[in-house]
């Protein structure tokens, strides 16, 4: 499996170079996806000549994954910056009537959670 992900890879970087883009190695992440039980070695891919160890988690489109799939750094990614748009509103009470508020709270709080 490792072989095929590192052949695979390697095409990659490939076809970018001959579309004139260029793969990151230092912005490159990848999981690997097996149970605790079954992961004995953490294996390590090479893009370019630089090893790449499998990150703890990573980011695919706002997601932060982790190889469990456990969801829990997302989730408290998600609260994280929630409860930061909450103190932001707060500080907006002396300044807003009470129905501002309640729109202003909606769209802040909504569109971190979509």
């Amino acid at each position: 499996a490792v072989d095929v992900m590192g052949r695979c890879l390697e095409a990659v970087r490939v076809w970018m170079g001959v579309n004139r883009l260029r793969l990151n190695p230092d912005k490159t992440e990848w999981l690997w996806m097996l149970p605790p039980k079954d992961c004995v070695d953490r294996p390590v891919l090479a893009l370019g000549g630089e090893n790449l160890p499998p990150a703890v988690q990573a980011r695919n489109l706002g997601v932060l994954l982790d190889p469990q799939l456990k969801l829990e750094h997302h989730l408290t990614a998600v609260a994280r910056r929630t409860f930061a748009q909450v103190r932001l509103v707060h500080q907006l009470r002396p300044y807003l009537d009470r129905e501002s508020l309640l729109t202003v709270t909606h769209a802040l709080v909504t569109s971190r959670l979509d």
